[in-house]
């Protein structure tokens, strides 16, 4: 699982397999906004941020893993459901993003009643 280190830079300490059978570790430097690959358990010990990358049109997206209060205002809206705000979550991951692009007035990448009901919202 793909974790970002938003803290300062910190030693992670990484279980390895031996190919003489023992358990053995290794010590890796994890900067200030470093992405790296790590055990669930692990990650979270050490206060990460779980993130994906995905991929909307032919931009690449690396999205945040937890419900921010952002998402829950869009799942209340009458019309967007979980799998809807989750995508626009990753086309704008912040309220303010998402006004700016609807202000720029170019077409969102979303269905034409999904987009009437964003701009009603939070544009014109």
């Amino acid at each position: 699982m793909k974790f970002k280190n938003n803290g300062p830079d910190v030693q992670v300490r990484i279980k390895e397999k031996s190919l003489f059978g023992g358990d053995g570790c290794r010590w890796e430097c994890v900067r200030h906004n470093e992405v790296i690959e790590l055990d669930e358990e692990i990650g979270l010990a050490y206060g990460f941020e779980k993130v994906t990358s995905g991929q909307i049109g032919k931009t690449k997206v690396e999205t945040k893993q937890f419900e921010s209060d952002f998402f829950n205002e869009l799942k209340s809206i009458n019309g967007i459901g979980k799998k809807t705000a989750k995508d626009i979550i990753e086309y704008s991951p912040t309220k303010e993003i998402l006004i700016e692009k609807i202000k720029t007035r170019d077409g969102l990448p979303f269905r034409d009643d999904v987009e009437k009901i964003l701009r009603e919202k939070y544009g014109e």
